[in-house]
C-alpha cells in the first residue's frame, strides 16, 4: 500500500515539476527578447503621465507579444525625475544597455540632455518634447509631436485671426525654463510685438516668471504679476501664458481669483490632465466645475473628440484594466512604439549585433517612415518624419466648463500643390499655409434599441441627434446614414440660433446594420450603433467631434449602461458607447473638381461614428488561456485532474491537504473545461477539421456546455461544504454531523443549481418553481423545525466555542454546574446537587452563558462583612487583606486582594455599622465554596485577634460569585461554627 502511495505522490509531482517548468518557459523574458527603453518621469511632479506612458506602451506590448511566434519585445523602465542631470546618468546606462531603442524623455530639457548621449549611438523618440533644438544636428533623435517654433507660430497666428480684433494688444506670462522662453520668443516674434523689457507698453505687457528662484519668491512674484496686470488689464489684451501646466495652474488660478476676464490662450502643456486637475480641491470649482479653465483657448497635438476608432478602442482597453482615461502624451508615446515594432519588423534583428541592430532602426526611421505613403498607422493617425520631426497637425481646444473641446474654427496644413482649397479661408503662418476647417459638434442620445436580429445583426434605433455649428450657413441636416438599411429622411429639427453659434436637434427612428466584434464560436458580441457624413462637403469644409460636453458622457453613460429599457432584448447588455470621428473616403469618378489634385484618386469625408458594444457576456473566460497554447492546458489538466480525484480517495488523508486539493481541482477543472470549449470551438468552426455540423447541432453543445457550467459548480460546492465545513466539525467536536445535514445541504445546492439552468440556459420562468419549492420546503421545515433549530444552534455553539466539556457555567436562570457533554441536541450540565442537567441547545444559545473556566480557570469573588465604625477603616482594611493572604490554598496571591468601605448603615438598634466588601482573586469553580469557608475562617480569627468580634444576636450575610454578582452562598451561612461570629 506505501509503494503504491509512493508511486503516486511521485507521479503528481512529477507533472506539477513539469507544468511548473512549462510555466516559467511561457513567462520568462526570453534571453533573445528585443529591448525597448522607456526613460520618463516615474516620480515627481509629471509622475501621472510618466506612469500612464509606460502602463500604455506595456498594454501595447503585451498584445503585440501574444501575437509574435519569434523574439518577444520587452519594455526596460527607467526613471529620470524630470531632471536633466538624471537624464543624462540614465542615458549613459541605456546606451551601455541591450536596449535596441529609446521611447523619452518627456521634458525637453532632459532630451536635450540624453541626446548628447544617444548620437550615433542609439536611436531615441521623444513623444512630447518639443523644443526646436532635439532634433537640429542629431540624426539619432525623432519627435512625435510639433516643435515650439510652430506651436508658437500656430498659437499667434490664430490668435490674430480668430481670438482677437486688427491690431489689438496682446500680453505673454513666460517662465525662464527652456519650454516657456522659447514659446514667448516665437509667438512674440510673429505678433510683432517685440519688447525686449517686462512690463507694459503700447503693445501689451510681459511679464518674466524665474524659476530659478524660491517657491516662496515665485508666488511673490505671480502676485505682483497679477496686480500689475488687473491694473493694465484694458490694455493688456488676449494674455499667452508660456508656462508648464503646473505653474499654469498657480497663474490662471491668480489670475481668476483676481476677476481678470481678459481672454487666455496657452500651449500644449494646458492641455494635460496635470493642469485641468489642478482646481480639484478649489471651493470655486467644486461649487462651479470649470471655473478656472472655462474659455481658455489650448494649442493640443491629440483632442480625444476628434480621434480615430483606434484610439478609442486602446483608450477603452486601457481604461478597463487601469481605470482611467489616457493623457494625451501617453497616445503619442504609445505610436512610438508602434512605429518602433514595426522597424524591428522590417530590420532582421540579428543576435549579438546590438550595435549594427541599433543603426538598422534608426535608418528605418529616417528614410522609410519619411513620407504619407510610408506612414504608420496610430493611435494619433498617420505616422511619419519630416526631417525627424513627425508631420502631425495642430488642433486648438478651448475649455467648455471643465471640459477641453475643439474649438470650431481649425486650421488645417495645406499642401504645397494642392489647388482644391478655397483660398479665403487660407492663414499664412510662417512659410506654411492652413485652411480653415469648420467643426461641428455632434451629440447622439438613444432612447430605444429594439428589433435585434443576431444573425443578421439589424436593429432598430430611437434617437436623438443634434448639431452645433458656428457657421450658420452649414447645412448640418444634409447628411447621408452609411450603414442605414433603408435611406432615412431627416425630419423637421428643433433649431435654436444664438450670436455665436446654431443648433439644430432631430428625433429619427430607423433599421441599420451593425458587425460582428468577435468571429470566434462562443463570443457573442457585437458593434450597434450609427454612422453619417454630409452629403456634400468633405473632410476639408467641416469635421465632426463629439460634444462631450452637452451629452455629458460620463454621467449618461452610466445612466444608458443601467437603463434597463432602452435594449428591450434582455439576453443582451451594453458593454460600452463609443463616439469618434473617422475618415470616409470615396473615390472621385472624374469628378473635374478633384482633378488637379495630386491625390485626384479619392477625396475624404469626416465620418461620425456612435458605436453601442454589446455581448451576452457568456464566454469572455476563454481569454484566459492563450490559444497557442491551448492543446498543452487540455492534456495537462485532464491528466492532473485524474490524479487529485485518485488521490482524493486515499485512506487517512487529512482534511487540511483536502482542502487544498479543492481548490486545485476546481482550477484544473476550469481550465479543462475552458479547453474543452475553445478547442471544441475551434473545430466546429472548421478551423482544425473540415467538420461541418448542423446549426441545431451546435447550439445543443453550446447547451450542454452552458449546463455543465452550473452542475460542476453545484458539485465543487457539495463537496466543499463536506471538506470545509462537516469534517472540521467532527474533527474539532469529535462528533458525528447528522446525514440530515449533509443531504439537506447537498440537496439545496443542487436545488438551486437546477433552478439557474432552467432561468438561464433555457430561459423559461422560474416563478412557479420556486413557489412549488418555497411550498415543500415549508413543509419539510415545519416537520423538523425543532431538531433543526437545535442541530444549527448546536453547531453555532461548537464554532464559537462558548464553553467546552468540564467547564464551570451558568446558563441563564439554571442551577450552576460543570458541562460533561455536548451533542447536536441538547448540553448536559452536572451540578453541584450531584443531578444532570439537560437543556435544549436552542435554549442555551438564546441564555446568558457565564463561563468560570474560560479562559482560564482563575476568577474573582467578593464577600461583604459589618464592622462597628468606630473602628479605623485603615485598620480594617489592612486586618481583612492579611486575613485573605493567610488562607493556605485556593487564592492568587500574586494578585492583591482589595477592600471597599461601601456603606455606613443605620441598624434597627439605633446603632451604625460600617459594610465592607472585600475582593480576592481564586482560582478553579469546583473548590468555590471550600475557598469561601477558608476565608471566612481567616477572616474571623484575624479579627478576633484584633479584639474587633464580639457575640452579637444578628446574623450577618456573606456573599460570593465569579463575576461579582452571584448568589447568596446559602452553604456557608448554614454551618453552626460560622453563625453569629462577626458583630459590630
Amino acid at each position: 500500500m506505501k509503494k503504491k502511495f509512493l508511486k503516486l505522490f511521485l507521479l503528481v509531482a512529477i507533472s506539477l515539476l513539469i507544468s511548473l517548468w512549462v510555466g516559467i518557459k511561457f513567462f520568462e523574458e526570453d534571453d533573445d527578447a528585443i529591448h525597448i527603453a522607456f526613460v520618463g518621469p516615474l516620480s515627481g511632479d509629471d509622475q501621472r503621465i510618466g506612469q500612464s506612458m509606460v502602463q500604455a506602451i506595456q498594454l501595447y506590448l503585451d498584445n503585440i507579444n501574444q501575437l509574435r511566434s519569434d523574439q518577444k519585445i520587452i519594455l526596460d523602465i527607467i526613471d529620470d525625475k524630470n531632471d536633466p542631470n538624471e537624464a543624462t546618468k540614465k542615458a549613459i546606462e541605456i546606451v551601455k544597455s541591450n536596449a535596441i531603442a529609446v521611447i523619452g524623455h518627456h521634458m525637453s530639457d532632459c532630451s536635450i540632455a540624453g541626446g548628447k548621449i544617444y548620437k550615433n549611438k542609439i536611436p531615441a523618440i521623444s513623444p512630447a518634447s518639443s523644443l526646436n533644438e532635439l532634433t537640429q544636428n542629431n540624426e539619432w533623435y525623432f519627435r512625435m509631436m510639433f516643435d515650439n517654433n510652430l506651436q508658437g507660430s500656430f498659437l499667434a497666428g490664430y490668435a490674430k485671426k480668430y481670438l482677437i480684433q486688427p491690431n489689438s494688444n496682446i500680453s505673454i506670462i513666460y517662465t525662464n525654463d527652456v519650454y516657456g522662453a522659447d514659446l514667448a520668443r516665437v509667438f512674440e516674434k510673429t505678433t510683432n510685438k517685440n519688447d525686449a523689457k517686462d512690463g507694459c507698453t503700447k503693445y501689451g505687457c510681459k511679464w518674466m516668471l524665474s524659476l530659478k528662484t524660491s517657491k516662496l519668491k515665485q508666488h511673490a512674484r505671480i502676485r505682483q504679476i497679477v496686480n500689475e496686470l488687473n491694473t493694465n488689464q484694458d490694455d493688456a489684451g488676449l494674455i499667452f501664458l508660456a508656462t508648464q501646466a503646473p505653474k499654469g495652474v498657480e497663474l490662471v488660478k491668480s489670475i481668476r481669483d483676481a476677476g481678470i476676464k481678459n481672454r487666455l490662450v496657452a500651449p500644449d502643456s494646458y492641455a494635460s490632465k496635470i493642469f485641468y486637475t489642478g482646481f480639484k480641491d478649489e471651493p470655486k470649482e467644486q461649487k462651479q466645475p470649470g471655473f478656472y479653465t472655462d474659455g481658455i483657448y489650448v494649442s493640443t497635438p491629440f483632442l480625444f473628440d476628434t480621434a480615430n476608432k483606434y484610439a478609442h478602442d486602446f483608450n477603452s482597453n486601457y481604461k478597463k484594466k487601469f481605470q482611467e482615461e489616457l493623457p494625451f502624451q501617453a497616445f503619442y508615446a504609445v505610436d512610438a512604439a508602434i512605429m518602433l515594432v514595426e522597424a524591428i519588423r522590417q530590420a532582421n534583428i540579428q543576435e549579438q549585433e546590438l550595435s549594427k541592430n541599433r543603426g538598422k532602426i534608426q535608418n528605418i526611421l529616417a528614410n522609410k517612415f519619411n513620407t504619407p505613403k510610408q506612414a504608420v498607422e496610430g493611435t494619433t493617425g498617420l505616422n511619419y518624419f519630416n526631417e525627424r520631426n513627425a508631420s502631425k497637425p495642430i488642433s486648438m481646444g478651448l475649455y467648455r466648463g471643465e471640459y477641453l473641446l475643439a474649438a470650431y474654427d481649425q486650421l488645417q496644413e495645406m499642401p504645397h500643390d494642392e489647388k482644391t482649397f478655397d483660398k479665403r479661408g487660407q492663414v499664412s503662418i510662417g512659410n506654411k499655409s492652413f485652411h480653415k476647417n469648420d467643426v461641428v459638434y455632434t451629440g447622439v442620445q438613444f432612447s430605444e434599441i429594439s428589433d435585434f436580429d443576431p444573425n443578421a445583426i439589424t436593429y432598430k434605433l430611437k434617437f436623438y441627434l443634434w448639431f452645433i455649428a458656428k457657421n450658420k450657413e452649414l447645412e448640418l441636416g444634409n447628411i447621408e446614414f452609411i450603414n442605414a438599411v433603408k435611406p432615412i429622411v431627416l425630419g423637421t429639427p428643433v433649431i435654436n440660433e444664438t450670436a455665436d453659434s446654431k443648433y439644430l436637434r432631430y428625433e429619427i427612428e430607423g433599421y441599420f446594420k451593425g458587425n460582428i466584434r468577435s468571429s470566434v464560436l462562443f463570443t457573442n458580441q457585437h458593434t450597434l450603433g450609427i454612422s453619417f457624413r454630409h452629403s456634400n462637403l468633405n473632410r476639408t469644409n467641416i469635421i465632426y467631434v463629439t460634444d462631450n460636453w452637452g451629452m455629458d458622457l460620463t454621467n449618461n453613460l452610466k445612466e444608458s449602461r443601467n437603463n434597463t429599457n432602452l435594449f428591450k432584448d434582455k439576453a443582451w447588455a451594453i458593454d460600452d458607447f463609443i463616439f469618434f470621428q473617422s475618415i470616409f473616403k470615396e473615390k472621385t469618378l472624374g469628378d473635374p473638381k478633384y482633378l488637379k489634385s495630386k491625390n485626384s484618386n479619392e477625396y475624404e469625408y469626416s465620418q461620425f461614428n456612435a458605436n453601442i458594444l454589446i455581448s451576452n457576456n457568456a464566454y469572455f473566460y476563454h481569454e484566459i488561456i492563450p490559444s497557442q497554447f491551448i492543446v498543452e492546458f487540455f492534456i495537462f489538466a485532464i491528466v492532473m485532474t485524474i490524479l487529485l480525484i485518485l488521490f482524493s480517495y486515499k485512506k487517512n488523508i487529512s482534511t487540511k491537504k483536502l482542502k487544498y486539493l479543492w481548490f486545485i481541482q476546481i482550477i484544473l477543472t476550469v481550465f479543462l473545461l475552458i479547453s474543452i470549449e475553445i478547442i471544441g470551438g475551434k473545430i466546429i468552426a472548421g478551423e482544425w477539421f473540415l467538420i461541418k455540423i448542423d446549426i441545431n447541432k451546435i447550439q445543443i453543445i453550446l447547451t450542454i456546455f452552458e449546463i455543465l457550467w452550473w452542475i460542476i459548480p453545484a458539485i465543487f460546492f457539495s463537496i466543499a461544504a463536506e471538506r470545509f465545513v462537516w469534517m472540521p466539525l467532527e474533527e474539532k467536536t469529535g462528533r458525528s454531523i447528522p446525514n440530515i445535514m449533509r443531504l439537506l445541504i447537498s440537496t439545496l445546492i443542487y436545488i438551486l443549481a437546477l433552478f439557474g439552468i432552467i432561468a438561464f440556459v433555457f430561459n423559461r420562468p422560474i416563478i412557479s418553481l420556486l413557489a412549488t419549492g418555497g411550498l415543500l420546503a415549508g413543509i419539510i421545515g415545519l416537520a423538523i423545525q425543532m431538531n433543526l433549530t437545535n442541530i444549527f444552534s448546536g453547531i453555532a455553539l461548537s464554532l464559537e466555542r462558548s464553553f467546552r466539556v468540564g467547564d464551570w457555567v451558568k446558563i441563564g436562570k439554571f442551577d450552576e454546574g460543570v458541562i460533561v457533554d455536548m451533542n447536536w441536541r441538547v448540553t448536559q450540565i452536572r451540578t453541584r446537587r450531584k443531578y444532570i442537567l439537560s437543556i435544549p441547545n436552542r435554549v442555551v444559545s438564546s441564555s446568558d452563558i457565564h463561563n468560570f473556566s474560560y479562559p482560564d480557570n482563575k476568577y474573582w469573588l467578593l464577600c461583604s462583612i459589618h464592622i462597628d465604625p468606630r473602628h479605623d477603616p485603615r485598620k480594617i482594611e489592612d486586618i481583612l487583606i492579611n486575613a485573605i493572604l493567610s488562607v493556605n490554598k485556593g487564592i492568587v496571591k500574586d494578585v492583591m486582594p482589595f477592600v471597599r468601605l461601601e456603606s455606613i448603615q443605620e441598624r434597627s438598634s439605633n446603632r451604625l455599622i460600617s459594610n465592607y466588601v472585600i475582593y480576592f482573586k481564586t482560582e478553579n469553580y469546583k473548590y468555590k465554596t471550600k475557598v469561601l469557608k477558608d476565608v471566612w475562617e481567616r477572616i474571623w480569627v484575624h479579627l478576633n485577634q484584633a479584639g474587633i468580634i464580639k457575640p452579637i444576636d444578628e446574623i450577618k450575610s456573606f456573599k460570593g460569585t465569579s463575576a461579582l454578582t452571584s448568589s447568596k452562598l446559602e452553604e456557608v451561612l448554614t454551618t453552626g461554627k460560622l453563625k453569629n461570629m462577626i458583630g459590630g
